[in-house]
C-alpha cells in the first residue's frame, strides 16, 4: 500500500465521525434557530398584548445574543416609552447596534433620529446616509415605507452642500446590507 493510498483510507474512515458531528452541529443551530424564533415570537405576541415589560424581557434576552429584530423592537420601546422609561440615547443605540447588522427598519428609524439630533447629535451626512440604506434594504412589499426613506433622506438633503451630499452617498455604500 502506498502512502498516498493509506491516507485516502485513513480519511475515508474518519468520514462518518466527521459527518455525525457536522449533522449534529447542523441540528443544533437548527433546533436553536427554533427557539430564537419561538422567543422572537413569544415577545411579539406579548408587546402586541400590552405586556410590553415581559416584551421587553424576552427581546434583552434576544438582543444580547445579537438578534436585530429584537435590538430594533428595544429600540423602538425606548423611543417610544413602552415598558421601559423612554431614553432616546438607549433607542438610538439599540437601533445603531441593529442597523449595523442590516436592518433596514433599524436604519430607517436611526436616520430620523440623525436628523433630529434626538437621543445623537443631529447629523445630516448620516442620516441621508442611512435613509439611503434603510431604503434599499426594506422587503420589496415595504413601498410605503422606502417611500419615508427617500422623503426623509430628501429633507436633510435640502440642508446640505454638495460634498456632505457626495460623503453622504459614500458613507451609505459601506454600511451593511
Amino acid at each position: 500500500m502506498t502512502l498516498r493510498t493509506e491516507i485516502a483510507i485513513e480519511s475515508a474512515s474518519a468520514w462518518p465521525t466527521r459527518i455525525g458531528a457536522g449533522a449534529l452541529l447542523v441540528l443544533t443551530l437548527i433546533v436553536s434557530g427554533c427557539m430564537f424564533a419561538e422567543d422572537a415570537e413569544q415577545g411579539l405576541y406579548e408587546y402586541k398584548q400590552g405586556n410590553y415589560s415581559e416584551a421587553a424581557s424576552i427581546w434583552r434576552r434576544l438582543a444580547s445574543r445579537n438578534d436585530s429584530t429584537a435590538q430594533f423592537y428595544l429600540g423602538r420601546m425606548y423611543q417610544l416609552g413602552e415598558g421601559v422609561p423612554a431614553d432616546l440615547e438607549k433607542a438610538a443605540a439599540w437601533y445603531r447596534k441593529a442597523a449595523d447588522t442590516g436592518n433596514p427598519y433599524a436604519q430607517g428609524n436611526l436616520a430620523v433620529l440623525y436628523a433630529y439630533g434626538r437621543g445623537v447629535p443631529a447629523d445630516f451626512v448620516l442620516s441621508y446616509a442611512w435613509s439611503s440604506r434603510a431604503a434599499a434594504g426594506y422587503p420589496k412589499w415595504a413601498d410605503d415605507l422606502r417611500a419615508a426613506a427617500f422623503a426623509n433622506r430628501d429633507i436633510v438633503a435640502v440642508k446640505m452642500t454638495a460634498p456632505e451630499i457626495l460623503a453622504a452617498q459614500q458613507l451609505s455604500e459601506t454600511l451593511r446590507r
